[in-house]
């Protein structure tokens, strides 16, 4: 075989080889409003069993926003109920300069828990949990309070979205008290 024709085969492998794994779409495929298990909820609550204060407002706005972004209606009339419980919030230091903290941790674990209208729990889940994110400063105690909101804010975020893809993907399984 000449390399022509060989440089000839292997650019249509090459094709159908793109085409094919466009084809399959790698898994992804859109959701629709109409392909959630519900399209209302009602976000009824939030409890911060940790130290830290302030934990459980975040956490509301941030859930409130994620639900929202997946279309979701939050409505206080919705057949499904769902509240979160932050069960653990720390901040540990990873590394230090000179007796000075550079490096820091912060771990999370919330709970979530899903209500039918009448108040039967549907399902109970912890998303992923703990989540863990880290951040780095070296400089004056007000810039390592923002980047740790920042990173408390980042770490929401995560947990949120990981709790609205158990609540859209996970089956709703009813659990005797």
């Amino acid at each position: 075989m000449k390399i022509k024709e060989k440089r000839k085969i292997l650019t249509i492998f090459i094709y159908l080889l793109i085409f094919s794994l466009f084809l399959q779409s790698c898994g992804y495929s859109i959701y629709t409003k109409a392909d959630l298990p519900f399209q209302e909820i009602y976000f009824r609550n939030v409890e911060n069993s940790t130290l830290e204060p302030g934990l459980q407002d975040k956490m509301r706005k941030i859930a409130y926003q994620t639900l929202i972004n997946n279309g979701f209606t939050l409505t206080s009339s919705a057949s499904r109920v769902l509240d979160i419980h932050i069960k653990n919030y720390r901040l540990v230091t990873l590394s230090e300069i000179g007796l000075n903290t550079v490096e820091y941790q912060i771990v999370m674990e919330v709970k979530a828990v899903l209500y039918d209208e009448k108040g039967n729990k549907i399902k109970e889940f912890t998303p992923s949990s703990p989540f863990t994110t880290f951040f780095r400063t070296t400089r004056d105690l007000p810039s390592v309070l923002a980047d740790r909101d920042l990173a408390i804010d980042s770490l929401m975020r995560d947990i949120c979205d990981d709790m609205v893809r158990k609540l859209i993907f996970d089956k709703e399984e009813k659990q005797q008290e």
